[in-house]
C-alpha cells in the first residue's frame, strides 16, 4: 500500500478520467488533495466529496490552464488553503483530432498551451515552495502518442513529447534540491477524451498492438503515479514509465 499520509497533492485535470482516478488513489493513500477543473463542476464536486468521504480535505479551483496567469494562480490559491503542495500532477489535457494540414494556428497553439504550458506554469509556480521544504515530486502525465506520434493528433503528440523533455530538464536541474521529476506515459486508456479512438474498427485495430489484450483504466494509471509520488520512487529521476499494455517498448 502507498503510503502518502499528510502530503498534499495538486492533480490538473482532475475532475475526471486519470486525474480523477489519480486524486481518489491519493486520498485513499493519506494525502490532502487539491484538482482544477474547466468545465462540469458537478464531477469536480464529486472527486472532493470522494476525497472528503475518506477523511482527507479537499478543494476543486476552476481554472483556464491555457492561461499561465490562471495556472500560477491555481498553485498560489492552493498552498493559501491548503499549506503548500507537496506533490504535484500535471495531467491537464486536450486532445482534438484533426489532420495535419487542417490543422489552424489557432488550434496548434490551443493544444500546445493546455498539454505542454500549463506543465510548465504550474511546475515554475510549486517549485520554490518544494525547493523550500528540500522535497517534493512531480509528475507530468505523457502519452505512449508522445512518444511514437501518431496521424491526426501531430500536436497533441507534440505537446506530450515536450512533457518528456520538461521532465529530464526538471529533474537535472531540481534534484539536487530533493525534488523529483517523472513522467507516466500511457497507452491506450478507456476514458471520455479517448472513447471515439476505442472503438469499432479503430479500436480493434489499437488492441491487435497490445500483447496485454485489454485496454488500460484510469485505475491503472493512477497506480503508476501512485508509486512515483511515494518514497518507494525514491531513486527514480527524469524516467518515464509506460503503463501501455505492451503497445510501445522503447
Amino acid at each position: 500500500m502507498v503510503d502518502l499520509n499528510e502530503l498534499v497533492v495538486l492533480v490538473t485535470g482532475g475532475s475526471r478520467g486519470i486525474g480523477a482516478a489519480v486524486a481518489r488513489a491519493a486520498a485513499a493513500a493519506g494525502a490532502d488533495v487539491a484538482i482544477s477543473f474547466l468545465d462540469r463542476p458537478e464531477e469536480s464536486d464529486e472527486v472532493v466529496a470522494d476525497v472528503r468521504g475518506m477523511g482527507r480535505r479537499a478543494l476543486a479551483r476552476h481554472a483556464d490552464l491555457s492561461h499561465p496567469d490562471q495556472a500560477r494562480d491555481l498553485v498560489r490559491s492552493v498552498e493559501e488553503d491548503l499549506g503548500r503542495i507537496d506533490a504535484l500532477v500535471n495531467n491537464a489535457g486536450v486532445m482534438p483530432e484533426t489532420p495535419f494540414l487542417e490543422i489552424s494556428d489557432e488550434e496548434w497553439a490551443g493544444v500546445i498551451a493546455v498539454d505542454l504550458s500549463a506543465a510548465f506554469a504550474c511546475s515554475q509556480a510549486a517549485l520554490p515552495g518544494m525547493i523550500a521544504r528540500g522535497r517534493g515530486s512531480i509528475v507530468m502525465i505523457s502519452s505512449r502518442l508522445g512518444q511514437i506520434g501518431w496521424p491526426g493528433v501531430a500536436h497533441y503528440s507534440a505537446a506530450k513529447a515536450g512533457l518528456l523533455g520538461l521532465t529530464k530538464s526538471l529533474a537535472r536541474e531540481f534534484g539536487p534540491s530533493g525534488i523529483r521529476v517523472n513522467a507516466v506515459a500511457p497507452g491506450p486508456t478507456i476514458t471520455e477524451m479517448s472513447a471515439e479512438m476505442l472503438t469499432g474498427e479503430s479500436g480493434i485495430e489499437r488492441m491487435a498492438d497490445l500483447p496485454a489484450g485489454r485496454f488500460a483504466r484510469p485505475e491503472d494509471i493512477a497506480d503508476t503515479v501512485m508509486f512515483l509520488l511515494s518514497d518507494a520512487a525514491d531513486l527514480y529521476h527524469g524516467q518515464t514509465l509506460s503503463p501501455n499494455g505492451g503497445g510501445h517498448m522503447p
